[in-house]
């Protein structure tokens, strides 16, 4: 045999012998885009699949801000990521828009995908199709103040249960304790109201953001006995001055003060508050409605799709089926204590240590999102009807006018 014949046959026998390797020959380094604020929940699930699987995938990280034009100028541009994690309220944008792959025929043949919190489930469907799950949860819950409670002689056991509760303790812990103010929230922050205060509403049986030009708007009840609450509680002092121009920068740090005895707030606080806090005594409690049993909450954090054009659509799809396995979800999530999305491992073995975490992930099972279009429009912008409402309602005292006119607003928004 000649030179060149050895080589070609030895470059035969060296390529047949790494096919022979599973998964060797055709090991892929996928993509995934993750914001910033959800980035290191991300890297868990990312590192716990790397770890045991020959495909591997990378994280980019993008600014929560830029998460929305880069995907739509990456889409149209052909440069897409394999996976795309994000803020699951711009789903309904996306699907409307096209930018992501239809997962149907998978999702909806995996038992795991029934037990992903309904929100996930709901927010992800378009049209009778599903375009992605859930991946990094957040919830909103009430926050409070146990030694506040105990000062004031409530049972710091007993959160409240209703809306009323809620105002009668606020007044009790204003009026007996020295320097404290019974409730905070963030009044020029649209994104923290929808977060803290709409699930009281809609966990009442209120309608709030419509779908279309003229879809129910801020109806039912709830809207108003809410509004009617915090306008009452500010006028008599309950709530700190401070909360009017509060953007969002003192949406914790006020409660980190010690002297507030309840706020909406996010599982977050936890961590923050055994971590930098540990003289505050503290509980987690569901947002109330206006009756007992009706509590909610806003389920927030990242869904994650498959965007149009992706490269590795069908490794990519695998990892999205794998993140919902009882590995990933207690090993990846529960673990570094993220919450699963998974409603039901909310009671797991990681979080028995710290109870305040399972009712904070029960609330993920029991929560709404809400679906709409344009959300940024509606909620998040610096003059959107939500806040606009918000403010007009409690701080000059107009509620009925200040519903009327998010409704007008919000529906011709809808209606674009």
């Amino acid at each position: 045999m000649n030179l060149p014949a050895f080589r070609q046959a030895a470059l035969a026998v060296a390529l047949s012998s790494v096919a022979l390797v599973p998964g060797a020959a055709f090991a892929e380094t996928l993509s995934i885009w993750a914001r910033a604020s959800s980035s290191n929940a991300a890297q868990h699930m990312i590192d716990l699949w790397n770890a045991g699987h020959d495909d591997k995938i990378e994280l980019t990280t993008i600014p929560d801000n830029q998460m929305v034009t880069k995907l739509a100028t990456s889409v149209q541009a052909g440069d897409v990521p394999d996976l795309i994690s994000f803020d699951l309220i711009f789903m309904p944008d996306f699907m409307k828009a096209g930018l992501l792959t239809d997962l149907t025929d998978t999702l909806s043949a995996d038992p795991n995908q029934a037990k992903v919190a309904k929100a996930f489930r709901d927010l992800a469907s378009y049209e009778g199709r599903l375009y992605g799950t859930g991946f990094t949860p957040d919830v909103s819950i009430l926050l409070y103040n146990k030694g506040l409670f105990r000062q004031a002689g409530l049972d710091p056991e007993q959160p409240p249960r209703t809306i009323a509760e809620l105002q009668q303790f606020a007044t009790t812990i204003k009026e007996k304790v020295p320097g404290a103010y019974g409730y905070y929230f963030s009044g020029s922050c649209g994104g923290c109201n929808i977060f803290t205060q709409a699930p009281m509403m809609w966990g009442s049986g209120a309608v709030l953001l419509p779908t279309s030009g003229d879809a129910p708007a801020m109806e039912g009840p709830g809207v108003k006995e809410v509004l009617t609450m915090l306008k009452d509680m500010w006028e008599a002092g309950i709530v700190p001055e401070s909360a009017e121009a509060d953007t969002g920068a003192n949406f914790q740090a006020t409660f980190e003060t010690g002297t507030i005895g309840m706020q909406g707030s996010g599982g977050f606080a936890i961590a923050a508050l055994k971590a930098n806090h540990p003289e505050i005594e503290f509980g987690i409690a569901p947002l109330p409605g206006i009756a007992e049993g009706q509590a909610s909450s806003f389920v927030g954090g990242d869904v994650i799709a498959v965007p149009k054009g992706a490269r590795n659509p069908e490794k990519a799809i695998q990892f999205i089926t794998w993140q919902l396995t009882d590995e990933a979800q207690l090993e990846g999530l529960a673990r570094n204590l993220i919450l699963p999305s998974r409603s039901d491992l909310a009671d797991n073995k990681y979080f028995q240590e710290e109870p305040r975490y399972i009712t904070t992930a029960q609330a993920v099972g029991i929560g709404q999102t809400p679906y709409a279009f344009h959300f940024n429009d509606m909620v998040n912008a610096d003059q959107s009807p939500w806040l606009t409402m918000i403010q007009t309602a409690v701080f000059d005292g107009d509620v009925d006018g200040a519903i009327e006119g998010a409704r007008e607003a919000m529906r011709a928004i809808a209606a674009d």
